[in-house]
């Protein structure tokens, strides 16, 4: 799996260089210029690899963490995230890698432009190649819009400024933002043409962070769901799930779905908490530990550990390029069964959630859960769906967008005394753009 980290030295300088959309009009010294099929999968890979962490950094903002104030180190840092004040935070705290994703914006856009001119490769290698760039262009873009656009609400989403959009080789070019409506419409068409390029069902489990079909589907499967598209949603994520449908018996089994190499990956790419930083500064929250059964679920003794302090510790996930996901087979059932439910399927939704759960708890707990929810449907069957995506995908980069996308609670927050409440629908549910970026590019303040 450490090759999607080292391949970056093959080819990492090519965005450094001082004029991005001429690079491949001088071969610099001791650099490779990608003129291959092959040459094209190095420049792939790095863009793989330039992921970063700023959906873990973003779950400083939600529910799910409560921040350890007993680590000063960490506290300055991770405390204006905590508490959503990052562009005022000063230049102690943590700040979101709004340039790494543009970078890899950059390498997916040279691939889908230059690849079909090259005359060293096959079809099917070509198609490859551009559909795992389309698709991972049209995942950066949706992250981007969630971190920086508003919500998406199709009452105002055709006037709601977002990021901007590029789509061309050139990263000097100063762009205006992009409204939420075009992002969307954009990452949609992405991932369609992607879906239709693609040609691989699965990679071998060293090359896993891949695009493949099936992780196209799963992407598309969360795309349409955030866009209220309920039947493309479930239709995809059927699609997923007639591939692959493995989910690890907790009964019997003590392995981490979050693991890479997880019978349940399906792209294992985003490493959410890369920094130690991260896994020191953050307890689980005492709401997120509650909504488990303590004696019938079997989440919280394998995600989770308690310290000396009786603090609950991650473990789910850690600083470790072993613990990467982006999808896996778990989020599959939970789409499946939200888009079933906003479908007003509730027997089929219920289905695909007790499909899960039968997986992670106890035989007994699972019985009666199976009575509990059977009468439940329209919110109260939403909202059992919303409660197992916390239970279930916890500290996986899905918590703030849910909260976002779905009830944007009021949420208070207290480090060292000082207590900041996000209020109820309050406009920090969306995360300013990062001040250097503003800085380098000033139409970025429109």
């Amino acid at each position: 799996m450490r090759k999607v980290i080292y391949t970056a030295g093959l080819i990492g300088a090519l965005a450094a260089f001082s004029s991005c959309k001429k690079y491949l009009d001088i071969v610099p010294t001791g650099k490779v210029i990608p003129t291959t099929a092959e040459d094209f999968r190095k420049e792939l890979d790095a863009a793989y690899a330039s992921t970063d962490g700023d959906k873990g950094l973003a779950s400083f903002r939600s529910d799910e963490i409560r921040l350890n104030d007993a680590r000063s180190t960490e506290v300055n840092q991770l405390q204006p995230n905590y508490q959503w004040d990052e562009n005022g935070g000063g230049s102690s705290g943590k700040t979101y890698q709004w340039r790494t994703k543009y970078q890899q914006i950059f390498y997916a856009n040279d691939i889908i432009h230059s690849v079909p001119g090259i005359k060293e490769g096959t079809e099917e290698q070509k198609n490859q190649l551009i559909g795992e760039a389309l698709l991972l262009r049209a995942m950066i873009h949706f992250n981007l819009v969630n971190l920086y656009g508003k919500p998406y609400n199709e009452a105002t989403y055709a006037t709601d400024k977002a990021v901007p959009m590029v789509l061309e080789i050139d990263m000097e070019k100063e762009r205006r933002r992009n409204t939420v409506k075009e992002i969307y419409d954009q990452v949609r068409s992405d991932v369609e043409k992607g879906l239709s390029l693609v040609n691989v069902d699965q990679f071998e489990t060293l090359n896993s962070y891949r695009f493949t079909r099936t992780a196209g589907y799963a992407l598309a499967a969360r795309v349409y769901l955030y866009t209220h598209q309920w039947d493309k949603s479930l239709a995809a994520a059927k699609a997923v799930l007639e591939k692959k449908s493995t989910l690890i018996d907790f009964n019997t089994s003590n392995t981490l779905p979050t693991l890479y190499n997880s019978p349940e990956s399906i792209l294992a790419l985003e490493q959410h908490y890369n920094s130690g930083v991260f896994m020191q500064g953050a307890f689980v929250s005492d709401k997120l530990y509650a909504l488990y059964n303590a004696t019938g679920d079997l989440r919280p003794n394998l995600y989770y550990k308690k310290d000396s302090k009786n603090n609950n510790i991650i473990i789910k996930v850690a600083n470790s390029n072993s613990y990467r996901q982006s999808f896996r087979v778990a989020e599959m059932y939970l789409i499946a069964a939200e888009a079933s439910a906003q479908l007003n399927q509730p027997a089929q939704a219920l289905n695909y959630l007790n499909q899960l759960k039968k997986n992670r708890l106890t035989p007994d707990f699972y019985q009666t859960e199976t009575v509990r929810t059977a009468p439940l449907t329209g919110a109260a069957l939403l909202n059992e769906i919303y409660d197992e995506r916390a239970r279930e995908l916890s500290f996986e980069g899905h918590r703030w967008f849910d909260l976002r996308r779905t009830s944007q609670p009021e949420i208070s927050h207290t480090v060292k005394g000082k207590t900041v409440v996000l209020q109820a629908g309050d406009p920090r549910y969306t995360i300013k753009i990062p001040t250097e970026a503003v800085v380098n590019n000033p139409l970025l303040t429109d």
